[in-house]
């Protein structure tokens, strides 16, 4: 998409030719040469055809409609990789410099659409770094908040996420994973310090991890 042909104009279309590399786009060319490149969307939405009149506020609804149709292209591309939330899409389209009014106006696009739901982003990350990665509530409701998921809705997510978990099995598995890490320490003290600091990292709550830090203990000594 070029931004310097306007002074070109108002000039009609020579030509419009399918791109060798891309046949859902064409080149549309004025009797000096090349204008500008638009999608099968643009092209049609605009009823662009040859000997139509391109004049410069034209020229720019072309340049709006392309820039958006490059930042929806990019997010459903990224989409179709794996769900991402609203302020990660947006961080994403911004390092690629498209103008941020346009990726907003994507993004709601998208959101009105159903392609993006921070809600539904949350719960299922929520759920899957809860049962795959063993992440604790803690560090799974601060990482949300870093993706710019809403205070209310990042906690209710984690909280369905741990719905019927038993801490106390997922204790004792990690522990276990750990357990020669853990049996080096010779020191009782500085043992379950080591338990401690290991679950809280992992996000555990520091009186769930109390709760079951003597039995933990235990459990490496049977």
């Amino acid at each position: 998409m070029s931004t310097d042909n306007s002074d070109r104009l108002p000039a009609s279309i020579t030509s419009i030719v399918t791109q060798k590399n891309n046949r859902e786009r064409y080149s549309l060319f004025i009797e000096e040469g090349f204008l500008i490149g638009v999608s099968e969307s643009t092209l049609l939405e605009y009823k662009l055809r040859k000997g139509l009149e391109v004049t410069p506020a034209l020229f720019r609804k072309l340049q709006r409609a392309e820039g958006r149709h490059a930042v929806k292209s990019y997010c459903m591309r990224m989409l179709a990789r794996r769900d991402y939330s609203r302020k990660e899409l947006f961080e994403k389209a911004a390092k690629k410099e498209h103008p941020s009014g346009i990726i907003h106006a994507v993004l709601d696009e998208l959101e009105e659409k159903g392609y993006v739901n921070d809600r539904t982003f949350a719960e299922k990350y929520a759920s899957d770094k809860s049962r795959l990665n063993n992440w604790g509530p803690a560090k799974i409701t601060s990482k949300l908040y870093q993706k710019g998921i809403s205070k209310h809705v990042a906690q209710e997510s984690v909280e369905k996420a741990f719905e019927g978990i038993d801490l106390q099995q997922v204790f004792l598995e990690l522990v276990n994973k750990k357990s020669r890490r853990f049996l080096r320490e010779e020191d009782p003290w500085k043992r379950k310090k080591k338990i401690f600091d290991y679950l809280h990292r992992k996000g555990y709550r520091s009186d769930h991890i109390f709760k079951y830090l003597d039995m933990l203990m235990a459990s490496l000594d049977s």
